[in-house]
């Protein structure tokens, strides 16, 4: 008999609901990195553990997204990842030398 479908949880207004900041640093991650939701805009920034500890572990990355505000564009909301090194390589510039 095949499993029931599980539901995909959500916050009340519909995104993804996605990982508490408790649980994020229990796996050696403490950055993160924002990127503006306006993909004509692409701003990112890179926000060091030493910002991110100021919050506590209960607080869901869902929960932060919308509170951020793009200084590039003025654009409400965000789309954050955890800021590990190898996804660090892959999307942020490197140096010019």
């Amino acid at each position: 008999m095949a499993r029931p479908r599980r539901k995909d949880r959500t916050e009340p207004d519909g995104r993804q609901l996605k990982i508490t900041l408790g649980d994020l640093r229990s796996t050696g991650v403490r950055d993160l990195i924002v990127f503006c939701q306006d993909y004509r805009c692409s701003h990112i920034i890179k926000l060091p553990a030493a910002y991110v500890d100021q919050w506590p572990d209960g607080i869901r990355i869902s929960q932060l997204e919308p509170q951020f505000v793009c200084i590039s564009c003025g654009m409400r909301g965000s789309n954050i990842v955890a800021g590990s090194n190898s996804t660090e390589k892959a999307i942020l510039p490197r140096p010019v030398n």
